[in-house]
């Protein structure tokens, strides 16, 4: 993605956190570039937002983003941005036209040097393809790699220029596609999210795309059992659909491929009798120890209860968790797609749920010497981390809060920490006569929250800054688990 793109995507989601004006230190800070490149970004920006959308800047005030939120989404307007860039352009002439110019010819159709285009195509390599373990040829320009790994990159590319509104496949029909897909959420009770079904429906075009320009996907042989999954009869149906409609072969390894995607897609099921004649089967199901893909899930839950007592253990838990190691197998049907997948609340998870993370993480590394055949990466950790975070049951507890400070402070932290923790902890701040472990036990203490180091043998303490940083609010969390 082109430097001054990403630096204009960073401004607008900066401006549309709040509307307020943000001076131009806090937007260097945040941005990190200097005040002049700031402006010389603003400047350009402004030539290209529609009318409804205004950036002003002003001496000694900074930048504020004017627009009314009502009638426009900001996403919107970074998926139009997104499109009129030149990596986009000409990562979409490849994918239509890929392999049939020269790099001067491609230049020509893209109104640029022959000498511009090369240097486009290596810092595509180096930056935006190298994760995807792709590249783009010099003499006939043309994405290589895996076929997989292509299309999971051109799904990702179109839908960040697609997210909202459009479609970028002219000569096929979004609404029977997306028919087509309905008709698979119909047959198994089940919706797709919005943005999963119109994720779908490009995948679909993406591969009668590949397809009718013979590029094939190749799924290893393995021991998924695909023709067990919930939609192997409904995506295979789908198959033969589109090859009637589209005139194409779809073979077996394109039928599973689709399947996979299907699958991994995020959807609900119509039915909440459903979903409980399903999370009684799973809970039933992991009693049968002598298949693989049970004792797989027993293991991980054993390891999981162990390190976090206060999960609760609820039917829906054990089968959500089921649900994520049946994904994670399916996966791994198509190790290149493990390799790349991403998540964007990666780096969110493991900086405001970082203890929890390394947890989990700690679980996983000992699940794997069980079974290091089957790969995972970090978004499957921020996904489990997710997954427990949300169903642990933090037992109520009561805290006593030692600050040497006034007690308009002390109250204030109290204040404070419990807005941040929440009803499970009580926290007494009434003065003591001494603190001692007989005092803490006569008052039912269960431990100390402290600025400074206290002795006491009986229950723990938690040392935190006379203002609770995050990680002294996390600390305090980790004595509730």
């Amino acid at each position: 993605m082109e430097k001054e793109f990403l630096l204009t995507l960073k401004l607008l989601t900066l401006l549309d956190s709040e509307y307020r004006w943000f001076t131009l230190a806090e937007i260097e800070k945040q941005i990190g570039v200097s005040d002049k490149t700031i402006r010389k970004i603003i400047d350009e920006t402004k030539q290209e937002l529609p009318p409804s959308i205004h950036i002003e800047i002003s001496r000694g005030k900074g930048v504020i983003l004017h627009y009314e939120k009502r009638n426009v989404a900001i996403g919107e307007v970074i998926s139009s941005l997104y499109r009129q860039r030149t990596f986009y352009r000409l990562l979409d002439l490849l994918f239509a036209e890929g392999g049939r110019y020269s790099l001067e010819e491609l230049a020509d159709k893209l109104y640029m040097s022959a000498s511009s285009l090369k240097k486009l195509i290596i810092r595509l390599n180096n930056h935006e393809l190298k994760p995807y373990h792709l590249r783009i040829a010099y003499s006939m320009p043309e994405v290589k790699g895996s076929e997989i790994n292509i299309r999971y990159f051109y799904l990702k590319l179109y839908y960040d220029a697609y997210e909202f509104s459009g479609w970028p496949f002219p000569g096929m029909d979004q609404a029977q596609i997306h028919e087509y897909i309905t008709t698979v959420e119909s047959e198994n009770d089940i919706v797709y999210f919005l943005n999963a079904k119109r994720s779908l429906s490009f995948l679909a075009a993406i591969v009668i795309t590949r397809v009718l320009q013979d590029k094939h996907a190749d799924v290893p042989r393995g021991q998924y059992d695909w023709e067990s999954s919930m939609l192997h009869s409904s995506v295979t149906a789908l198959a033969r659909t589109l090859e009637h409609r589209y005139s194409i072969h779809l073979p077996l390894d394109e039928i599973r491929f689709l399947q996979a995607m299907f699958s991994l897609s995020q959807y609900n099921y119509y039915d909440d009798a459903k979903i409980r004649t399903m999370v009684s089967m799973e809970k039933t199901n992991l009693v049968q120890i002598q298949e693989e893909k049970y004792q797989i899930v027993n293991h991980f839950l054993m390891l999981a209860l162990a390190a976090y007592p206060a999960i609760d253990r609820t039917d829906r838990f054990i089968w959500e968790i089921g649900e994520f190691f049946e994904k994670l197998r399916l996966e791994n049907a198509l190790p290149d797609m493990t390799a790349i997948s991403t998540s964007s609340l990666t780096e969110y998870v493991q900086r405001e749920c970082r203890p929890l993370y390394q947890g989990v993480q700690a679980c996983m590394q000992k699940w794997a010497q069980r079974y290091p055949a089957i790969l995972y990466n970090d978004y499957h950790l921020t996904k489990l981390t997710l997954l427990i975070s949300s169903s642990l049951r933090y037992k109520s507890k009561k805290a006593f809060l030692l600050i040497g400070e006034e007690f308009s402070i002390r109250h204030y932290v109290a204040t404070l920490i419990k807005n941040e923790i929440g009803d499970e902890l009580i926290i007494n701040t009434s003065i003591m006569e001494g603190l001692t472990d007989e005092i803490i036990q006569k008052h039912g203490i269960d431990f100390v929250i402290s600025t400074f180091p206290v002795k006491l043998t009986t229950v723990p303490v938690v040392i935190i800054s006379t203002i609770p940083t995050k990680r002294d609010l996390d600390n305090i969390r980790q004595e509730l688990i």
